[in-house]
């Protein structure tokens, strides 16, 4: 139960211990906020047991902007604030262009 795994890129930004379930060793970690090429290490060496050396290469990278979410919940305040300004801008828009002047529009009746 002390084997250990790597996160590697040039010098380990993880390294956590494997637990135990049934046979199977598993990690539950979260990758870190670096982009770039790294290995899962695994490298167990114990007297009187058999050398264990295992790697593998990984790609981590950002989400492309097809795999987020559609809505993000905590976005919400900022949708109803843009919807808002955009009501805003359309009352605005026919309160400008129905204005008229009484003045003018008392002149134009009488002729």
């Amino acid at each position: 139960d002390d084997i250990q795994l790597e996160l590697v890129r040039i010098d380990p930004f993880i390294r956590t211990t494997l637990k135990r379930s049934g046979k199977r060793y598993y990690a539950r970690f979260q990758l870190p906020d670096v982009y770039g090429v790294f290995q899962f290490r695994v490298d167990y060496n114990r007297v009187g047991f058999t050398h264990v050396y295992t790697s593998t290469q990984v790609s981590i990278r950002p989400l492309r902007h097809t795999q987020y979410e559609r809505f993000i919940v905590s976005a919400y305040p900022y949708y109803a604030s843009a919807f808002s300004m955009m009501a805003g801008v359309v009352l605005f828009s026919i309160v400008i262009l129905h204005y008229r002047d009484p003045e003018q529009s008392k002149v134009k009746k009488d002729q």
